[in-house]
């Protein structure tokens, strides 16, 4: 005999991504490619990037990054996917979690120094944000006295979380790509950071 058993308290079952507000912060290849997953599952979404009319690709909607603090209430995730520059370090920052819902997730895949951690940590601690999906730290590997180490709203990978099985070889024919671009003459180089 088989038994089918209900969670009758709704707080304690699993919520949906439909519906739910994505904003990705920085729409290279891999924040336009995470728009797309995320429209895939009805996502609202919305790119913040340093210049908003290059495009948002799959995103419903662009802003400048000096917009970013006043879409953080609007978002249930936020994932960071920018690179590290003067503007992005510490770009989330005590004043920027403090502006996110209690039930939203900051997933941070860029670079650790966009994200003030020790803000992190207490925004965690505090259950002021739902949780945190941390591939990147200020420190790496993250130290072993880090107090992400213990937190359950915390899930951490050691800078791998985009280390699939073809990883090398999609490398591989990036280096390619590129040396064949400079063999050429040419000066743009793909993934180039300017």
């Amino acid at each position: 005999m088989r038994h089918t058993y209900m969670i009758g308290d709704l707080s304690k079952r699993e919520d949906e991504l439909g519906g739910k507000t994505l904003v990705i912060v920085g729409l290279g290849h891999i924040g336009r490619r995470l728009a797309e997953l995320a429209k895939a599952f009805d996502m609202r979404v919305i790119g913040v990037r340093r210049n908003p009319a290059a495009g948002g690709g799959a995103a419903d909607a662009v802003y400048g990054t000096g917009e970013l603090k006043r879409l953080l209430p609007e978002a249930d995730f936020v994932a960071l996917t920018c690179a590290l520059t003067k503007e992005t370090e510490r770009l989330i920052d005590a004043e920027a979690l403090a502006r996110m819902k209690p039930s939203a997730f900051l997933v941070n895949v860029a670079r650790g120094r966009c994200l003030d951690e020790p803000a992190l940590v207490d925004a965690l601690k505090e259950r002021r944000i739902a949780g945190a999906g941390i591939d990147v730290t200020t420190d790496e590997p993250l130290a072993a006295t880090s107090p992400l180490w213990a937190m359950e709203n915390a899930f951490i990978t050691p800078h791998t979380g985009g280390e699939t099985r073809h990883y090398e070889d999609n490398v591989l024919d990036l280096l390619m790509e590129n040396l064949g671009r400079l063999w050429r003459g040419e000066t743009a180089l793909k993934n180039q950071i300017v």
